[in-house]
């Protein structure tokens, strides 16, 4: 695989999760360093493709292998919160509500208003 195949993601060693100021950063580190202006042209061109076009951006960082290792010498990530246990439903979360526009005095019709050839269990 040529390195213009490569996703610009990995070849650069640029964090796909960063956005493009991130991006511009460490593309201008890596132009700094650069040993010629062949090496310059490329930077360049790669940090165009993965800033002045997101579609293209977003398409390089979802296939860009994800970093499992973190650096050396970094601590563990900290343990995941436990989420909020779940509470029960009670008696009162089923029950039915008033309607607020009936409570307003509004004409909601209701199925013990309706006559009976229009109740939609006994109707046709």
């Amino acid at each position: 695989m040529s390195p213009e195949d490569e996703n610009p993601y990995e070849r650069w060693d640029i964090d796909p999760l960063g956005g493009p100021a991130a991006i511009t950063e460490r593309m201008r580190e890596l132009a700094e360093d650069a040993p010629d202006e062949a090496s310059r042209k490329a930077i360049r061109a790669a940090w165009e493709e993965l800033t002045l076009h997101p579609a293209r951006r977003l398409r390089a960082a979802l296939t860009a292998h994800p970093d499992t290792h973190g650096h050396a010498g970094a601590p563990p990530p900290p343990p995941r919160a436990a989420s909020a246990p779940i509470e029960p439903l009670t008696l009162s979360d089923l029950a039915l509500r008033p309607s607020v526009l009936a409570a307003l005095g509004g004409d909601e019709p209701t199925l013990l208003d309706l006559p009976l050839e229009r109740d939609p269990v006994l109707g046709d």
